[in-house]
């Protein structure tokens, strides 16, 4: 049954596109958990607001985890830039603020400004 209702979407996904629906909108017909890939593209300052943001172990799971491998690829083409993006805690540990981390009544318990991304683990 599984096979076959996901034969059927496809089937009607297809002929979406072949009637001459956008590829975007397509991706609306997929079902759930269907693995979509994309590439972004950016200035280097919004990257490091959304990277700066999104490893701080507040962040959604997912967000997370992909800002953490985005982070990584960039250590390994990047290096000398990519070792000054890390969670907002580190960056406030860099310019002496205290407390390092800024999510007040919300902190996470984890001393992070002391972790290499590498090191970056949750458990939720």
């Amino acid at each position: 049954k599984y096979d076959a209702t996901h034969t059927r979407v496809f089937e009607k996904l297809n002929r979406f596109l072949d009637a001459g629906g956008s590829p975007e909108y397509g991706t609306y017909l997929l079902p759930n958990s269907f693995p979509i890939r994309f590439y972004e593209s950016g200035d280097l300052l919004n990257l490091h607001h959304k990277w700066r943001s999104r490893t701080c172990y507040n962040a959604q799971e997912e967000i997370f985890q992909a800002s953490v491998e985005e982070l990584t690829d960039v250590m390994k083409v990047h290096p000398g830039i990519a070792k000054w993006i890390k969670a907002p805690c580190w960056i406030r540990l860099q310019g002496e603020v205290k407390p390092y981390c800024p999510e007040g009544d919300h902190y996470c318990g984890t001393q992070v400004w002391k972790r290499e991304l590498s090191e970056y683990s949750r458990v939720i």
